[in-house]
């Protein structure tokens, strides 16, 4: 008798795969798939892995005896992806927090498992309501935590697609999460396949395939569209300017003057041709009053202003002797008059403040490099004279999309910038993570962005979420980069979030119809294996 695994019914389609009986090899298919989402975020080239990544998880989670080793085996998953996929985190908060190497380690062991909890809560919701019909329950789910959990690093399966601009276009209608549920759709789909026989698929194959079609089909649309929109658009020309300064000359204001002559040294290479010059962020670290409208004549001197300049500032509000600290984006004219004060509203835990540390006060010894910063309340679009309109995303702001939406749609901001030190993340993936999730703000608002760091990634991000140039990473810099305001209102920058709260909402739905389902419990996920 043939093993189950190639026995064939009688109209010729195959039947259920033979599970995996032992809770070691569920474990291992589940790390398995962990392993290859992490992989993708790793090595962009490897995307296809994406695609797939989450078929073993799936197989593992529906061979699970109960639903605690399903939530365990969610967490094995977890831990396979977010461990080896942000693993720069360590160096990141040893760095920016200035913790102990051993307590750095510590935190990003309990971040890693906070993160891989999201997986966890997906295993139980598919353990619970199997795959649905169509397969569709797990995509759901997924979608649900992308948008709703709250990682420090606030990744989505999608963000790792940027190497292939066709697939990313649907963003400007569903952010991320539609091209997420693609993905995920795709892999459970291709388990249900092969597992269920092609029989209980006739619906569910045929769909997916319409879906990726579709994204596929709007890409190639959409793409030449843009372009011509683009075109259409006047000519700006940004100067960037990247400094790679060390983490200690950034952070001490004895190197002030050593930092703004590089800064000054290469952005007159480029003023001449530039119509605005922008610096990353924190470059001035003489904290400025927020009071100020003009800078004084030894201020004007140190930035030798010679076109409107756009730089990260310390700012403070109150008394010099008793001051509140911001993380602020400047705007000055070449005449040294202050045109406009953006905050930044999302603080670095352990660099800008330490979570807790209100709490307990004592937790500041083992961080002493760690702030004490006031957050801003909103993205103040900075009018450029005679050239546009500009939003400034401040370091982590790039990778929320609420911020940038706003910015536009309330702010009327023609071009997105952002500025950052990403030095803290050393000679990692990170800036390249960083960039692959800060694209998708070009892409969902149909605007240029330029991301200007201290470091790399520097770079120049057109509104289909292709980069058009890339400094080099460590390496002092400057260019003048060819931009076009834009006034285009995507769906995506009209009403948000609407495909992932709609999808919320049907997976909600979807529970609570599992839950009221008698006798699910007692049903088998998978048909045993014989013996």
């Amino acid at each position: 008798m043939l093993p189950r695994s190639s026995r064939r019914s009688a109209e010729g389609e195959p039947l259920a795969l033979a599970e995996p009986r032992s809770a070691l090899t569920r474990a291992l298919l589940a790390a398995l798939g962990g392993v290859a989402i992490a992989a993708s975020f790793l090595d962009f080239s490897l995307w296809p892995l994406a695609w797939v990544a989450f078929a073993p998880i799936i197989v593992a989670i529906r061979c699970a005896r109960s639903k605690q080793e399903a939530a365990w085996i969610g967490l094995v998953a977890g831990v396979a992806t977010n461990i080896p996929a942000f693993y720069w985190l360590v160096g990141t908060i040893h760095l920016f927090g200035g913790f102990p190497l051993w307590l750095s380690v510590v935190f990003y062991l309990a971040l890693s498992l906070f993160s891989a909890a999201e997986f966890s809560l997906f295993a139980i919701a598919v353990r619970f309501t199997r795959l649905g019909p169509a397969a569709v329950y797990p995509a759901l789910f997924w979608v649900v935590l992308e948008f709703l959990y709250p990682n420090l690093f606030p990744w989505r399966m999608a963000n790792c697609q940027l190497e292939v601009p066709l697939l990313l276009q649907v963003g400007e209608l569903t952010g991320p999460y539609g091209l997420s549920f693609v993905m995920i759709w795709t892999s459970t789909v291709g388990v249900a396949s092969i597992s269920s026989g092609l029989r209980s698929v006739r619906v569910a194959l045929p769909l997916c395939a319409a879906a990726i079609s579709s994204v596929i089909l709007y890409g190639a649309i959409r793409l030449p569209a843009v372009d011509r929109a683009v075109l259409r658009a006047p000519a700006v020309r940004v100067g960037i300017v990247q400094g790679n300064l060390s983490i200690e000359q950034k952070g001490d204001v004895r190197f002030l003057e050593g930092n703004l002559a590089v800064y000054r040294d290469l952005s007159h290479r480029l003023a001449a041709n530039a119509d605005v010059v922008i610096w990353p962020e924190s470059v001035i670290t003489d904290p400025l009053p927020r009071t100020i409208r003009e800078l004084w004549p030894e201020a004007r001197a140190a930035l030798r202003l010679e076109k409107p300049l756009i730089t990260g500032a310390l700012t403070y509000a109150g008394e010099r002797d008793n001051p509140r600290f911001y993380n602020s984006v400047v705007l000055f004219d070449a005449d040294g008059r202050v045109l406009g004060i953006s905050d930044k509203q999302i603080l670095m835990p352990f660099g800008e403040y330490l979570p807790l540390g209100s709490l307990f006060p004592g937790l500041k010894q083992f961080s002493p490099q760690t702030g004490d910063f006031e957050a801003g309340t909103a993205v103040v679009p900075l009018d450029v004279p005679g050239v546009g309109r500009f939003a400034p995303l401040n370091c982590y702001e790039d990778l929320r999309s609420p911020i940038a939406r706003d910015a536009i749609h309330r702010g009327r901001a023609e071009i997105l910038f952002a500025v950052a030190n990403d030095a803290w993340f050393s000679d990692t993936p990170a800036p390249f993570q960083h960039e692959a999730l800060a694209l998708w703000r070009a892409v969902e608002n149909r605007r240029f962005l330029v991301r200007v760091t201290n470091t790399g990634v520097t770079d120049v991000i057109d509104p289909a979420g292709r980069v058009q140039l890339r400094l080099p990473l460590f390496a002092p810099a400057s260019i003048v980069a060819q931009v076009r305001p834009l006034h285009i209102e995507t769906p995506y920058t009209r009403f948000g979030d609407w495909f992932a709260w709609l999808v919320t909402a049907i997976a909600a739905t979807a529970l609570l119809v599992s839950a009221g389902s008698p006798g699910r419990s007692a049903r088998p996920i998978l048909p045993r294996s014989p013996g």
